[in-house]
C-alpha cells in the first residue's frame, strides 16, 4: 500500500468524502480481474479486497465470463472450470460433472442452470456496478472552474493579426498602404522604409521572422489548450449522458447474447454430455465491451488529472510566449522606425 492510499484511508475514517479517489482506484484495481470489488462501497473494504486478492494461475476457480487473454493457452473451454453446488459434495469441473451417472437428466440440467446462472448473475451485478461507477466518475469531473480558465480568444486573434502585418511587409507591403485618406500618405512612406530595411538588413529580417514565429507558436499553443479544456468539459454535457445510456443498452444486449449462447450450450450438453466444449472466448464479448468503456473513461480521467497537474505551468508558458512575441514585435517596429529616422 502506497502513501496516498494510506492518506485516503485516514481521510475516509475521519469522515471526509473521497468518492472520486475511491472510484478512480477501483477502476485501477479492476485490471487485476478481481470480480469481488463491486461489492464494496467503502474505500477501506475496497483496499482490503484488492490486497488480499491472489492474482495467481488458478484461473479455473474463477468466473469464466471474466476470461482474459493473459490467462494463458491452457484456458480454452468453459467445461474446464470448477463448479460449486449444494447437491455436489466436492468441487468438480463442469466436464467431469457431466460424466457423472449419479444424476438423472432433469437434475443434471437443473444443476447446470444453477451454476451458469450464478456466473451470469455475478457478472451482471459486477458489470452494472462498474458502469454506474464510470458514470459517476464523469459526473464528478468539474464542468466549469474559475481556476481552470480557457486561454484568451482575444489574444489569439491579435497574435494572428500581428503576425499577418509582418508577413504582409515581406510579401505584399502595398496592401498595408492607405489609399483612401490622403493625410495618411506618410504611412506609405514609412512602410516603404520598413521594406527597404527588410531587404538590406538580414538581422532585421530575422527579427521580423522571429516575431512571426513566436506569434504563430502562441496561437498554436493557445488553440491546443483551448481545445483540450473544451474536450474535457464536453464529457459532462447532455451528450455524455446519452452516451452512457447507449453504453448501458449495448452492455445489456451483449449480456443477452451471452445468455443465449449459454442456454444453447445447456440444451446441447444435456443431449450429449461429450459435447461439453465451449470456447470461453465466445462468452467474453460483454467484458471486452466493458473494458473498452473503461479505457475511454480512464483516458478522460487521465487527461483531466494531467490538466490539473500542469495547468499553471502551461498557462505560464503560453503567457510568456505571448509577452516575448509582443516585445519582439514592438522591437521590430521601434528599431525599424529609429533606423528609418536616422536615430540609430
Amino acid at each position: 500500500m502506497n502513501s496516498s492510499e494510506e492518506l485516503m484511508l485516514l481521510l475516509e475514517l475521519n469522515g471526509f468524502d473521497i468518492t472520486k479517489y475511491k472510484l478512480k482506484k477501483q477502476l485501477q484495481y479492476e485490471k487485476t480481474g478481481n470480480i469481488e470489488l463491486y461489492k464494496h462501497k467503502k474505500y477501506a473494504d475496497l483496499v482490503v479486497s484488492h490486497y488480499t486478492f491472489k492474482d495467481d494461475d488458478d484461473y479455473f476457480h474463477r468466473n469464466p465470463l471474466t476470461y482474459r487473454n493473459s490467462w494463458g493457452k491452457d484456458v480454452n473451454s468453459i467445461d474446464q472450470f470448477y463448479i460449486k453446488h449444494p447437491d455436489i459434495e466436492e468441487e468438480i469441473t463442469l466436464k467431469d460433472f457431466l460424466q457423472l451417472k449419479t444424476f438423472n437428466e432433469i437434475n443434471r440440467e437443473s444443476i447446470i442452470y444453477d451454476v451458469l446462472d450464478s456466473w451470469v448473475e455475478e457478472y451482471r451485478e459486477s458489470s452494472i456496478t462498474q458502469m454506474e461507477n464510470m458514470r459517476e466518475m464523469i459526473k464528478l469531473l468539474p464542468k466549469k472552474s474559475r481556476k481552470y480558465r480557457k486561454p484568451s480568444k482575444i489574444t489569439f486573434l491579435f497574435s494572428l493579426i500581428f503576425a499577418l502585418i509582418i508577413m504582409l511587409l515581406f510579401k505584399s507591403p502595398d496592401s498595408l498602404k492607405p489609399s483612401v485618406f490622403g493625410f495618411l500618405d506618410f504611412l506609405g512612406e514609412l512602410i516603404d522604409g520598413y521594406v527597404v530595411l527588410l531587404y538590406e538588413s538580414s538581422w532585421y529580417s530575422l527579427l521580423g521572422l522571429a516575431a512571426i514565429f513566436l506569434f504563430i507558436i502562441y496561437a498554436v499553443l493557445n488553440n491546443a489548450l483551448l481545445r483540450y479544456i473544451r474536450d474535457i468539459r464536453s464529457e459532462k454535457n447532455k451528450r455524455a449522458e446519452k452516451t452512457f445510456d447507449k453504453w448501458d443498452q449495448d452492455m445489456k444486449n451483449e449480456r443477452l447474447k451471452q445468455a443465449g449462447i449459454l442456454e444453447d450450450y445447456v440444451d446441447l450438453v444435456i443431449k450429449d454430455p461429450n459435447k461439453s466444449y465451449l470456447d470461453v472466448k465466445t462468452l467474453i464479448t460483454p467484458d471486452n465491451l466493458l473494458n473498452k468503456f473503461k479505457n475511454y473513461v480512464s483516458m478522460i480521467e487521465g487527461r483531466f488529472d494531467w490538466m490539473t497537474k500542469n495547468y499553471k505551468k502551461l498557462f505560464l508558458y503560453i503567457r510568456l510566449t505571448y509577452v516575448l512575441a509582443f516585445l519582439v514585435y514592438l522591437a521590430f517596429f521601434a528599431v525599424g522606425y529609429a533606423l528609418i529616422g536616422g536615430w540609430i
